[in-house]
């Protein structure tokens, strides 16, 4: 006679993507699987695997005697004695403006001490260099050698080698534009001025726009360029110059009442601009309307975590938007910055979160190469990174050769299995795992809806190895690592190898979150997929 064999009751929840990104919301008792309530230092992959960001490095190894303010490029046609590589990184730090070609900075010299404390906002036009920074004169630097700076006048009379003061710069149309002027000891807070066609030195009286001035109790705060338009921000509105000439520009209200905040970046992508608006957070402007792009993170602004002390900062390279803060948080302000990528969750984008020290950021592209972004840090004084360095770093390196382990974890949405109420036993959940090394991964374990209290302490050990799995040599039900006969699915020779990671039960509960850390070496990791099964107990 046959025997009978015992049924199972036992039921499966996945969380196959983690594409929705970080969701900050006070009640997080609705998010959607794909979505996180805590993440720091991870990235999403396209495909919706979850894995540790690579570490940042800095660009100049002798740190700058104070923070970098301002930074912009500078792009020649040619090299110089000075710029032999023909383009360079700029940047403004105490009173100084200073350059670097790959590595150090060198001061130039030659014009008026900037501020210290002040942003220097720079252009390229014509091979030259020309900057802005308010209080003091305008000037330009060829880049022919690190002294040979000027200071620019500010007769504005048709004449060559002047340049009005003003706090923002942009080259439009063959036109250098000013806003945000100080002429003769006043501030003409919301005028914008533009050059003769195609020479930056040369300035008519009456070539400039005021731009509804007193209207929504705001001021020019920045300017960025748009396809056929100039985008004028106001702290509150938004404007577009449209035209050819003096004879056919016009200002167009786009927005009565999104603005920008003062002296942050707008960060210009193919598709349109990103930039911060007061303390709402980011919108996206593609020439036809403005897309709010910060409802999972707003939260965090009305916690009083988002904070404002510094202006927020962005910048768009590797295809995704990089987002500079401050995050206050037990009492203590740091620098935090956020990266968007457009292209997840279904076309909606995500976002998540790193401890990567930044304030001013810059999308710096010569030509023809890769698109870096670079950060002038905060809390690192002096030091410039790059922020998505393509090396494969496994730690962050601010100054010198001190190496920064990276803190990274995450945290899973609330799994309630078929229903949020009943109590179920949770039984042994599934990782797939990447690893090229072997690590220690600790876990905590929440229940019921209360992440004030660790339910369960656990860890994972992911064995890190090269793939030598090829077709017809693996034997089935051989689940020892160092079997000759293990299989674990990925290419041949691949450096990273797919494991599934099996863990212990996770007892009773309603629901269950979980809390992946990274490992506490210097380890890449990454996780695919997460599997759970539950056994529901009946409603009493």
């Amino acid at each position: 006679m046959a025997s009978a064999s015992r049924k199972s009751n036992f039921k499966l929840t996945a969380l196959e993507s983690f594409s929705g990104g970080l969701y900050l919301r006070a009640d997080q008792f609705n998010l959607a699987p794909n979505e996180s309530p805590d993440l720091l230092n991870v990235i999403v992959d396209p495909r919706g695997g979850i894995k540790q960001r690579d570490g940042i490095d800095r660009r100049n190894v002798t740190a700058l005697s104070a923070d970098v303010k301002g930074m912009w490029a500078f792009h020649r046609t040619t090299g110089t004695t000075a710029l032999t590589t023909a383009n360079a990184v700029m940047v403004n730090y105490s009173t100084k403006v200073a350059f670097s070609l790959s590595g150090n900075f060198t001061d130039i010299t030659g014009m008026t001490a900037r501020t210290d404390g002040s942003k220097v906002y720079g252009i390229t036009m014509n091979d030259v260099m020309y900057a802005v920074s308010y209080d003091k004169p305008s000037f330009k630097w060829d880049g022919v050698t690190s002294g040979s700076a000027v200071d620019l006048g500010a007769t504005l009379d048709g004449t060559t080698g002047n340049m009005p003061q003003g706090r923002y710069i942009a080259m439009w149309n063959n036109f250098a534009w000013v806003a945000h002027t100080y002429e003769s000891g006043t501030a003409y807070r919301s005028r914008l001025r533009w050059s003769k066609q195609n020479d930056p030195e040369s300035w008519e009286a009456s070539d400039y726009v005021d731009i509804d001035v007193g209207e929504h109790g705001d001021y020019i705060t920045g300017l960025a360029t748009l396809a056929d338009r100039l985008v004028v921000f106001k702290s509150n509105s938004t404007y577009a110059v449209f035209g050819f000439d003096s004879d056919s520009f016009q200002v167009v209200l786009q927005s009565a009442s999104v603005g920008m905040t003062p002296e942050s970046t707008a960060a210009v992508s193919p598709g349109g601009v990103y930039f911060w608006s007061a303390e709402e957070g980011i919108y996206f402007y593609n020439g036809q309307e403005f897309v709010y792009l910060f409802s999972k993170l707003f939260p965090g602004i009305t916690q009083n975590k988002f904070t404002f002390a510094i202006q927020p900062e962005l910048a768009w390279g590797d295809n995704r938007l990089y987002v500079s803060v401050d995050w206050t948080e037990a009492g203590a302000t740091t620098r935090r910055t956020l990266i968007f990528d457009p292209t997840l969750n279904e076309g909606n984008g995500a976002w998540v979160m790193t401890d990567i020290d930044a304030g001013p950021l810059l999308s710096y592209r010569p030509p023809n190469q890769r698109a870096q972004v670079l950060g002038g840090c905060v809390a690192n004084t002096g030091s410039v990174i790059d922020l998505d360095d393509d090396t494969d770093r496994q730690s962050d390196r601010y100054t010198g050769s001190t190496e920064t382990h990276i803190t990274s974890y995450f945290v899973t949405p609330w799994l309630v299995g078929s229903d949020p109420i009943t109590k179920k036993r949770w039984g042994k959940p599934r990782f797939i795992t990447l690893a090229d090394e072997t690590m220690v991964m600790p876990i905590q374990v929440y229940k019921d809806y209360d992440r004030s209290e660790v339910a369960k302490s656990l860890s994972i050990t992911i064995t890190g190895r090269a793939s030598a799995s090829q077709w017809n040599t693996a034997k089935w039900n051989d689940s020892d690592p160092d079997s000759a006969y293990y299989a674990a699915w990925d290419a041949v020779t691949a450096s990273l190898t797919a494991d599934v990671i099996r863990l212990p039960t996770l007892g009773t509960a309603q629901s269950i979150s979980m809390k992946v850390n990274g490992p506490s070496t210097n380890k890449h990791w990454e996780i695919n997929a997460m599997a759970f099964t539950y056994n529901p107990r009946r409603l009493r």
